[in-house]
């Protein structure tokens, strides 16, 4: 069974890292203009990179969660493996594949050696295609963040072979020995070798899903409703408050900062879900645009001071904090006095969440396609801000926020739009595929693990 709150989610965090990259590109281009202005998108964007945070702490909940009442054991395990496998690479290999022979027609073989920091193309594509660690992001560079997710599905096959009842405790081994690595000087900021990429920090993140997973599936849910509320509350002051990437933020700066509250998170809506009281996902939202709206009217950047950034980020929650209790007093007042009114306002509402919803379905291939869409969009618009009639629309750092907010609203369009376009054409069929083959393999529905999400 497909979570709704768990698709919300992932729209989310593919939305977080899509405008994290839409504020580096508008960067780019405005210092490609020769000019200085600061980039319009800021605020919690800056930390938009959290949205792989939130990924993979989602990776560990679905892989706890979609094994729940499958029988562990080789074949159990096998077929865990294929479906994640099939639910990955494929759809990595075409973007790669287009990836590559962009490089390749553009720089001929020496674009890859660029690329791959001078190692040697066929091996580094090799491992690209495969996503096995190496010293140089593969060749399209989100697939970094792949790597790691198929040492999480490795892994979690192992840990199938053993009863399910064991499950707590194997994942609380896994948790010490990522811990024992670090205390022995194993942690890097990225991980280019299998040694690295067992002991990488915000493998912790996937484990932290994970033991959300186990309290739901088990049953253990407390106050969902406020602690998804707490919980964004959390994730809004470290979207806010978070500075400079630091050698401490790659490695468990980033645990701390945003795995553990996205646990929390996701530990909190899955259960309203499960009671299901997904209404509470509401004032949480408006608690989130509220406190990131704030923020964002700061107009803050990197290296805004500190003192600033606590006090804007303080300010931002506290907003956040009180939306949240508005439509929370609200929603009671319209239940006790007009309930006809309340629930007029559903289908309104349900539109949001299909919209949302739609939106994780896409994610996967959002995550892939968008920088392909949006480097292609900062030629574009390269090219047409030469010419001072357009400038003040496509001349990025052009005076005024037009040429800004075109930019924005043009970058996000475009990648939602080939996002909706391969996951039809492409990613859907797959799992079609894919599925099939599986039923074929692995007859015993008692055992099969249900379909990827």
């Amino acid at each position: 069974m497909k979570l709704r709150s768990i698709q919300v989610l992932r729209g989310l965090a593919a939305l977080l890292v899509v405008f994290f990259h839409i504020r580096s590109l508008e960067g780019l281009g405005i210092a490609e203009n020769g000019l200085t202005e600061q980039t319009l998108i800021g605020g919690v964007f800056t930390n938009g990179y959290a949205g792989v945070d939130l990924f993979f702490v989602i990776s560990g909940f679905i892989m706890v969660y979609v094994t729940d009442g499958v029988r562990h054991g080789v074949k159990g395990a096998a077929d865990f493996l294929f479906a994640r496998a099939t639910r990955i690479y494929p759809v990595w290999w075409a973007f790669a594949a287009f990836m590559a022979v962009y490089i390749y027609v553009a720089h001929g073989m020496a674009g890859f050696g660029q690329a791959s920091e001078g190692l040697e193309p066929v091996g580094y594509l090799t491992r690209s295609f495969l996503l096995q660690p190496q010293p140089a992001f593969p060749v399209l560079g989100v697939g970094w963040t792949l790597v790691h997710e198929m040492y999480f599905y490795v892994g979690f096959t192992l840990l199938m072979l053993l009863p399910r009842k064991w499950l707590p405790g194997l994942i609380g081994i896994w948790a010490a020995t990522l811990l024992a690595g670090t205390l022995v000087g194993y942690a890097v900021p990225y991980a280019d070798t299998y040694r690295d990429l067992i002991f990488y920090p915000m493998t912790m993140e996937f484990i932290a899903g994970a033991v959300a997973g186990l309290l739901v599936t088990s049953g253990r849910i407390w106050r969902p409703g406020i602690v998804t509320l707490i919980a964004v509350l959390w994730l809004s002051a470290t979207l806010c408050y978070q500075g400079l990437e630091t050698e401490f933020t790659l490695k468990w700066g980033r645990v701390l900062w945003f795995g553990l509250p996205c646990a929390l998170l996701i530990y909190g809506v899955a259960g309203l879900e499960a009671r299901s009281r997904i209404a509470w996902l509401v004032p949480a939202a408006a608690g989130l645009i509220a406190a990131a709206t704030i923020y964002q009217m700061f107009g803050l950047h990197d290296a805004s001071p500190d003192a600033i950034r606590r006090d804007a980020t303080l300010l931002a929650v506290i907003v956040g904090a009180i939306a949240m209790m508005i439509v929370l007093w609200f929603g009671w007042l319209l239940g006790q006095g007009a309930p006809g009114l309340l629930l007029r306002t559903r289908p309104f509402f349900n539109g949001l969440l299909n919209l949302m919803v739609r939106v994780g379905d896409w994610s996967f291939s959002l995550y892939l396609v968008h920088m392909i869409v949006m480097s292609a969009m900062r030629r574009v618009f390269g090219y047409l801000g030469r010419s001072d009639a357009l400038a003040p629309v496509f001349r990025l750092g052009s005076d005024g926020p037009l040429d800004n907010l075109v930019f924005i609203a043009a970058c996000l369009i475009s990648s939602l739009i080939a996002s909706a376009l391969a996951y039809q054409l492409l990613e859907r069929p797959l799992i079609r595929v894919f599925g099939r083959l599986r039923r074929l393999m692995f007859v015993r529905r008692e055992t099969a693990v249900p379909e990827p999400a």
